[in-house]
């Protein structure tokens, strides 16, 4: 079982966009592209500013573009402690595992990762066809024109709504503003895939790590003891936790990610604060002096849970995902009422 073939959609997303292995001038060419769309934009939103359907639906773009740049702008900073995490990961991390532990612990591993490979394929799918949906309803537009036979510049429409001069709706301005637009924002996706999926994935691993350790000391009392056990929970704790740490200090905003990652986001924090009861439920009390130490050790750590945290107040688990949703749900009907007494009085 090789992870390449798991992680090789992160891979070459990554690679793609200059964050792994770390590539300045491909990075800032990426950062480029997608300010061509941010300007426009932002003066969109300027001159509309009391359009509230105006503002909502150019800020919903604009904002996910800058969401993509503040993450790699995070990522870079950081490129010196995120090239050996990454590499870690794929390698040592993935080692330890298939090294240490039997075949059939190793297929119970192995549903996580093919959980992370799954959800990384399926949030690529997402991204394209939401893409491919905006950049083909103008085109869709400008084709009924034709059959109309009707030659108007103010029919034509680009994927996003931004604010451009008058001329850029003429050949060839129009082509090449339309194209630039088609770039921006599949560069804005490839960098939230390819982020979004690396913790993701991380996560999956984590909680098969987690897994795997639970069912490893179940077994205590029906196995051997001896040290090369003891050496194999420490080495799993060790990595887990500074692993954790890792991802908790460079993920912090990780808070946008989609459902299905929040609910493990939150089996994470529950593999990982099972564990000292398992612990708790071997005959601890029958095995060496030096063993009980390293059990007790493994108790007090495994009780505060492993979580991941977002500028370190905010944990991530999906009851506080359920409520900054509620809470933006009853933002937006508020902004809503306001639109519609707006009309009202207009009337």
């Amino acid at each position: 079982m090789d992870i390449n073939n798991y992680v090789f959609i992160n891979r070459k997303v990554l690679k793609f966009v200059g964050l792994y292995p770390t590539n300045i001038v491909r990075y800032i060419i990426c950062c480029t592209c997608m300010i061509t769309i941010v300007i426009p934009q932002g003066l969109q939103i300027y001159q509309n500013w009391q359009d509230l359907s105006t503002v909502l639906e150019t800020s919903s773009v604009l904002l996910t573009i800058l969401l993509a740049i503040l993450k790699s702008l995070v990522w870079i900073s950081n490129r010196r402690k995120m090239d050996p995490f990454i590499k870690y990961m794929l390698t040592d991390y993935w080692n330890i595992l298939t090294t240490y532990i039997s075949e059939k612990r190793t297929d119970v591993y192995a549903i996580y990762v093919k959980k992370g490979y799954l959800y990384t394929k399926g949030y690529l799918f997402l991204i394209c066809n939401s893409l491919m949906f905006f950049f083909s309803l103008p085109i869709i537009e400008i084709v009924i024109v034709v059959i109309k036979g009707t030659n108007n510049n103010t029919i034509k429409h680009f994927p996003f709504l931004a604010l451009y001069p008058e001329y850029y709706y003429n050949f060839p301005m129009y082509e090449i503003t339309y194209f630039s637009q088609m770039i921006a924002t599949s560069l804005c996706g490839l960098i939230i895939l390819g982020t979004d999926t690396l913790i993701a994935t991380a996560l999956f691993h984590t909680c098969g790590h987690f897994k795997v350790l639970k069912k490893k000391i179940k077994d205590i009392n029906t196995l051997q003891i001896d040290f090369t056990l003891l050496n194999i929970i420490t080495r799993f704790f060790g990595i887990n936790f500074k692993y954790i740490f890792v991802i908790y200090t460079h993920t912090r905003m990780y808070i946008y990610i989609y459902i299905h990652t929040r609910a493990h986001t939150h089996t994470h924090i529950y593999t990982s604060s099972m564990i000292y009861k398992t612990v708790y439920t071997i005959a601890w009390y029958e095995l060496p002096v030096l063993f009980k130490t390293e059990i007790c050790l493994l108790m007090l750590r495994s009780q505060k849970p492993s979580k991941i945290t977002a500028g370190k107040f905010y944990v991530m688990h999906l009851e506080n995902f359920n409520a900054v949703l509620s809470t933006a749900a009853s933002y937006f009907m508020l902004l809503r009422s306001f639109g519609s007494d707006e009309t009202t009085v207009k009337l």
